[in-house]
C-alpha cells in the first residue's frame, strides 16, 4: 500500500456505538412504521363497523316503529268507525300524528333514495286516508271503505321494515369487504416492509462486521508473524483508532523481530570463536599431537569433543530459531527405541555428575515409537542437564521411560529445591531465570526450557511441572500402527 491510505465512499458515524444505534433505529423504524400504520387501519375499521351497525340499528329501529305504527293505526281507525266510539278515534288521530313525526325520522335515517320515495309516497297515501276521514267524519258510511286502504300504509310499512332490515345485511357486507381490503393491505406492507427491514439489517450487518473482520484479520497476522502486511481498519473513527494502534503494534513487533535477530546473530558470532579453539584444542588431544593421553584422558577428551560438536549443533539451532519459526520446521517421524537414546544422553553426562559426585538412577523401558529422534534428544538432554545442574552434589538423578497405553511417559527427577511457586506459571517463557539458583561453571540462559517445551509441543505431547523436588514429564505419542 506503501503508506497510502485508500478511502471507500462508505460514510461512518464517527462512534461504532453510533452506528451500532444507528442500524437498530433503522431496522425498527420500518417495522414500527407499519405498526402504527395498521394501527389507524384497523381502528378507522373499527370506527366505521361501530358507526354502521348504530345507524343501521337506528334505521330498522325507526321502521318497525313504523310498521307497528301503521298496523295500529288501520286496527284503531276501523274499531273508530265500527264502534262510533270517541275515545278510540282520538287514539286513532294521536296515532296519526305519531306515524307522521315516524316517517320523518326514517326518511331523516335512511340513506337510500329508493326507500325515502318509497317513503314520501306512503306518507301522501296514509295523509290523503287521514284527509278523507276527517272530511266524512267517522259515522258516515264511506269512512270504511275509506279506512280499509289503511291495509296498502301497512303492507308499504312493512316493505319498507324488511328493506330496512337488508340494509343490515348491506353493511355487514361491506364490512367484511372492508376488512378483506384491510388484511389485503396489511400483507401487502408485511411483504414490504420485511424486505426494507432485512436488506437494512444486512447492510448495517455489513458495515459493523466489515471493520471488526478487518480487525480480526489484524489480530491473526500478528499471531501468525505475518509481520510484513500493514494493517487497515475503515470504520467509525474508533475502530480506525484501534487499527491505527494494531499497525503501531505491528511495528513494534518488525522492530523486536530485528532485534532478535541481530542479537542471534551477533551471540551466535562471538560463541564461534571460543568454540572455534576449543574444537581445534580437543582435536590436538585427541589426536595425542601434545603427547600422549592416558586411557581416562582419552574418555574426557572424547567427551570434550563431543560436548563440542553438541554446541555448535546448539549455536545452528540458534540461528534457525531467528531465523523462522520454530512450529514450521518439518518433524521428521522415524521408528525408534527411546532407551537407545537415553542411554547416549547418559554417556555424555558422565564427566559433569562425576565432578560433583552426581548418580545417575535410570529406570528404562524398551518399546518402540515413532517420533523425531533429534528433537526426542534435546528434550532429554535439557531435561537431563537441568536436573544436574539444580541438584545438590552427591544426589541422585532419576530418569523414568516407561510405556503408558498410546503414549511415552519419560520422567526426569532431582533432589534440589524443584521449581517454586510462583515461577510455575513462566518457567517455560524464553530467558526466564528462577529465584532458585543452579551450581555449575555456566549460567543458566533461560531458554533451554523454552526450546525444551516448543519440541514436546511440535511432537504433538505436553509437558507437566511437579511439586517438591525438582520433577519433570514428558508425554509423547508413540505413533506406531
Amino acid at each position: 500500500m506503501n503508506g497510502v491510505k485508500l478511502r471507500y465512499p462508505i460514510r461512518y458515524p464517527k462512534s461504532f456505538f453510533k452506528l451500532l444505534a444507528a442500524g437498530f433505529v433503522l431496522a425498527v423504524l420500518p417495522l414500527v412504521a407499519g405498526l402504527l400504520f395498521n394501527m389507524v387501519a384497523i381502528q378507522r375499521l373499527a370506527n366505521q363497523s361501530q358507526r354502521a351497525v348504530y345507524e343501521a340499528a337506528r334505521i330498522v329501529h325507526a321502521t318497525r316503529e313504523l310498521s307497528e305504527t301503521a298496523t295500529a293505526l288501520e286496527r284503531a281507525a276501523q274499531q273508530g268507525i265500527v264502534l262510533q266510539d270517541s275515545a278510540l278515534w282520538d287514539s286513532y288521530l294521536d296515532l296519526h300524528r305519531r306515524f307522521v313525526d315516524t316517517g320523518a325520522k326514517v326518511a331523516a335515517l335512511s340513506p337510500s333514495v329508493s326507500i325515502r320515495n318509497d317513503l314520501d309516497a306512503l306518507m301522501k297515501t296514509e295523509q290523503e286516508i287521514n284527509d278523507s276521514l276527517s272530511a266524512v267524519g267517522a259515522k258516515s258510511t264511506q269512512a270504511r271503505e275509506i279506512a280499509r286502504r289503511y291495509e296498502e300504509v301497512t303492507f308499504g310499512a312493512r316493505d319498507l321494515l324488511a328493506r330496512s332490515s337488508a340494509i343490515i345485511d348491506q353493511e355487514v357486507e361491506s364490512l367484511r369487504s372492508s376488512a378483506e381490503k384491510t388484511e389485503a393491505t396489511l400483507k401487502q406492507q408485511l411483504f414490504m416492509l420485511l424486505p426494507v427491514a432485512f436488506f437494512v439489517v444486512v447492510g448495517f450487518t455489513y458495515l459493523l462486521a466489515r471493520p471488526i473482520a478487518q480487525i480480526e484479520q489484524g489480530i491473526r497476522d500478528l499471531g501468525e508473524r505475518r509481520l510484513d502486511k500493514r494493517i487497515e481498519v475503515y470504520g467509525p473513527d474508533d475502530l480506525e483508532q484501534l487499527g491505527r494502534q494494531l499497525d503501531w503494534l505491528r511495528l513494534r513487533l518488525v522492530e523486536l523481530e530485528e532485534q532478535k535477530s541481530r542479537f542471534l546473530r551477533n551471540v551466535s558470532h562471538d560463541l564461534k570463536t571460543p568454540l572455534t579453539a576449543l574444537r581445534e584444542g580437543s582435536d590436538l588431544l585427541a589426536e595425542q599431537i601434545a603427547g600422549p593421553l592416558t586411557e581416562r584422558q582419552q574418555v574426557i577428551v572424547r567427551i570434550l569433543r563431543q560436548h563440542s560438536l553438541d554446541l555448535q549443533r546448539l549455536i545452528e539451532k540458534l540461528l534457525q530459531h531467528g531465523e523462522q519459526e520454530f512450529q514450521q520446521a518439518s518433524i521428521k517421524l522415524q521408528p525408534l527405541n527411546p532407551a537407545e537414546i537415553m542411554h547416549r544422553i547418559a554417556d555424555k553426562q558422565v564427566l559433569p555428575m562425576a565432578a560433583r559426585g552426581i548418580r545417575l538412577n535410570l529406570q528404562v523401558e524398551e518399546f518402540p515409537m515413532r517420533t523425531d529422534a533429534e528433537r526426542l534428544r534435546i528434550i532429554l538432554d535439557n531435561l537431563i542437564s537441568n536436573a544436574v545442574k539444580y541438584s545438590p552434589d552427591g544426589g541422585v538423578v532419576g530418569v523414568s521411560i516407561k510405556r503408558n497405553g498410546s503414549s511415552a511417559a519419560f520422567e526426569v527427577t532431582d533432589e534440589g529445591p524443584g521449581v517454586a511457586a510462583e515461577d510455575r506459571d513462566h518457567i517455560f517463557d524464553p530467558f526466564y531465570r528462577g529465584r532458585t539458583a543452579g551450581s555449575g561453571l555456566v549460567k543458566s540462559s533461560g531458554i533451554g526450557l523454552s526450546i525444551t517445551q516448543e519440541h514436546v509441543l511440535a511432537l504433538g505431547g505436553k509437558i507437566d511441572v511437579g511439586s517438591g523436588h525438582g520433577q519433570f514429564t514428558v508425554h509423547l505419542p508413540l505413533n506406531t500402527p
